[in-house]
């Protein structure tokens, strides 16, 4: 069997090779950028970005990274500007962690970068592969399996 059915009865070499290109594409964008963030602190401010306000306990769970090794990631962080502490008034052994509007700044301009970069992926793919790619798409997101 050619096709689309040979890639839905073996899923596992044509999804490796379909996500290499994503995560490529991702990379270069991340490579690009300026000023450059090293990924482990791009995922730090995305982390801090979705929730809002975190501690460093909470981001470490969340990344799967020790709480030892976010402490530190976030005090790079507040010393570039992206991060702002402060003292939980509820609990004066936690710290508090928000973005900075800097660090606000930084993830628009990321972000924009990739949808140029898919943009011009998806400009290549002509209306019926953009159409499939965005359902696609549409669908992995809507799975939230990563979370």
């Amino acid at each position: 069997m050619s096709g689309i059915g040979n890639k839905l009865e073996a899923p596992d070499a044509d999804t490796a090779q379909v996500s290499e290109g994503l995560v490529r594409l991702w990379e270069n964008v991340e490579r690009h950028m300026a000023p450059a963030i090293p990924p482990a602190q791009l995922r730090v401010l995305q982390v801090v970005n979705r929730a809002g306000v975190l501690t460093t306990t909470k981001i470490a769970e969340v990344t799967g990274a020790l709480p030892s090794s976010v402490s530190r990631l976030c005090g790079r962080l507040q010393t570039a500007g992206l991060l702002l502490k402060e003292e939980n008034c509820s609990n004066r052994r936690e710290t508090l962690i928000r973005l900075s509007p800097q660090g606000r700044e930084l993830l628009r301009a990321v972000e924009g970068q990739r949808l140029d970069g898919l943009q011009q992926v998806l400009e290549l793919l002509g209306l019926p592969g953009r159409e499939a790619f965005l359902e696609g798409l549409t669908a992995f997101n809507q799975s939230r399996a990563w979370e």
